[in-house]
Parts: C-alpha cells; structure tokens; sequence
C-alpha cells in the first residue's frame, strides 16, 4: 500500500479519530494512545485514512473510510432557456471530490417529477467508464421539453451510482435547474367594418378580436390601425391571459380618396418582456365626397292662382248649362 501526505497532530485530533464511523470499508476498533502524537497517512487506492501513534510504546493505530464523492457542479444549455416543445441539448459537469480515489463505472440517472423534461434517446441512463481523482468530465444530452409545460423553471434530478477502486459501491443525487418558456402566440378574429365603402367626409366602425392562442399570458397588447386614406388611431387591449381574447372596437376616419387597406398591428409581449408583432388588414374603398342634391324648383304663385280660376270659371259655366238644360224640358212639359 502506498502511502503519502504525512504530518503531525494534536494529541485531541487523535482521540477524536477513535471515534469516527466509516461509512463503508475498513474501521480498525484499536484506538490511539491519546497522550501520543500521530500520523495521518492517506491511501491513495482505498482512500484509507490511517492513523499512527509516534509512541513507540503504544504502536495502535485507527483508520476509517474517506467516502468518495461525485458531484454535479452545472449545467450549460442552447441560449438562456428553453421553449416549451422544443428539443435542446445540455451539457452537465461533473466532478469527482476525492482527492485520493478513483471512481468507475459511473452510471447517471435523469428524471423530472411528471416528466416534464425527457432524454429525447428514450433511455434515462448514462454511463461512463472512470473519473479519476479530483478530476472532473461534461456529459451532453440531447432532451426535449413538454409542448404544454407552464413557463417556469424546470428541475432535473440527477441521480448516479458509482464504485471505488475495491469495487465498494456508492450513490449521490444532485439537481439541474431548466428554465422553459412558452412561445408567445396571437391572432386576430372577426375583423367587421359597418361600411367599407364611404366618402372622405364620412366615417365607419371596426370592430375585431385579440386573442392569446399560447398557454402563456400575453402584456401590453397594443393595436394600430394605420393606412394611406385614414387617420392613425390605436387601443391599448393590456394584459390577455392564455386562452382569453380582447374586443377592440374604434372609429375610422378617413381623410384621402383610395382604396388602400386598413392595416393592423398589434404588439405585445411574453413573460419575459420578449417583444413580438402580429399583423392583419381589412378592404377599405374611399370616395370623393357626394354632392348635395338640388332642390326642387316652386312653381309661381301666379301660374297656380290662374289655374284655380280657370277651373272655377269652367265649374261655373258647366253648372249654367246644366241650368239651361234643365228649364228646357220643364218647359216642354207645359206645352
């Protein structure tokens, strides 16, 4: 057995060493003189620490088992986090702590609780062959994200199993926090206009529907309608929760003859303040302005009064013929 690293202790950090419990392999129960000075020997295969008393008289010695450790000390993703549904890979950094034991037959295990966040290879494991000591080793897997996961950050556990060099076996578990974000979605539904076809000096009504089509909630949502024959105008729809939508309806006035359409942008943003665009249009037909209708023409207060009395004068002169004809065949009835 080859042995390095010797020193001096106190005669307390002796008999403090009686009473170490190894977690796994050797524990000599022959304690050290505790009025005796020591040496404390490392064992660079076993990772036996050994304690020895300088007391000639009293030559027992106590050694106990220095537990070799494998840690995860990070992780490296594509970009600063992952969208949900997207395949990313994942570098994970390990390292092996011991300073006097190498470790072999490495065997990592990855899992999130409902298994939001999976190997993409369909095997959770992966293996490596030795990690010697103080050393340390990336392993890169490629995995996928849950096209309905909430935007939040994601944990990984990563458990793993390994032995010594004496094939003692041991166990340690670490995590990997993943940011997964949702993609923002958006869309716009029920464009109407109350006329899409009217005068410069006219006006109409548009009416439409903001809708959230992602699982995320969409911030400070804002409308503009914009084009060559209207006036800019815009609505401020705010915050729409996943799966909610947002009325806008705004009046249009225009203040060019065209046939240019109604173009319409809505910005907004995702949870993490991420600025994205949706764009639509609508037919809009501008004309000239109409003009006014003439009025009717009166006719003359003269011509109207002569034509009452011509019709008078002709009831008149009927009615005396009708007189005349009368006192006629009275007549004739006497002779």
């Amino acid at each position: 057995m080859k042995k390095i690293g010797t020193f001096l202790i106190g005669s307390a950090l002796i008999a403090g060493a009686m009473f170490l419990v190894p977690q796994q392999g050797i524990y000599d129960l022959n304690c050290v003189n505790a009025s005796g000075l020591g040496t404390a020997l490392k064992d660079t295969d076993s990772a036996t620490i050994t304690i020895t008393s300088t007391d000639e008289a009293d030559k027992k010695t106590v050694s106990y088992y220095a537990t070799p450790k494998l840690v995860v000390t990070g992780r490296d993703i594509d970009g600063e986090s992952v969208k949900a549904g997207d395949t990313f890979k994942m570098t994970i950094h390990l390292k092996n702590e011991s300073t006097s034991t190498k470790l072999r037959n490495i065997e990592l295990k990855l899992s999130t609780e409902e298994n939001q966040i999976v190997t993409t290879s369909g095997s959770d494991s992966i293996y490596i062959d030795s990690l010697d000591k103080e050393d340390a080793c990336d392993v890169t897997v490629e995995m996928k994200a849950r096209e309905d996961l909430e935007q939040k950050n994601y944990t990984v556990n990563v458990n793993y199993n390994y032995e010594d060099n004496s094939k003692n076996s041991f166990e340690g578990s670490g995590n990997i926090t993943v940011p997964v974000v949702q993609e923002a979605r958006l869309g716009i539904s029920e464009i109407k206009l109350s006329k899409s076809e009217l005068s410069v000096d006219g006006k109409t009504s548009l009416s439409l529907k903001v809708n959230n089509m992602g699982l995320d909630t969409i911030r400070n949502a804002t409308v503009e309608f914009s084009g060559d024959t209207i006036q800019e105008v815009s609505y401020y729809a705010g915050t729409i929760e996943a799966g909610a939508s947002s009325a806008v309806d705004m009046t249009i006035t225009p203040d060019k003859v065209g046939d240019d359409d109604i173009h319409i942008k809505v910005d907004f943003e995702d949870a993490s303040g991420n600025v994205s665009t949706f764009e639509d249009s609508v037919a809009l037909v501008v004309d000239e302005a109409k003009p006014e209708e003439t009025a009717e023409v009166e006719q003359p207060k003269n011509m109207s009064t002569a034509i009452l009395g011509g019709a008078a004068v002709a009831v008149i002169a009927l009615i005396a013929i009708i007189a005349t004809i009368v006192k006629k065949v009275n007549l004739k009835k006497y002779e």
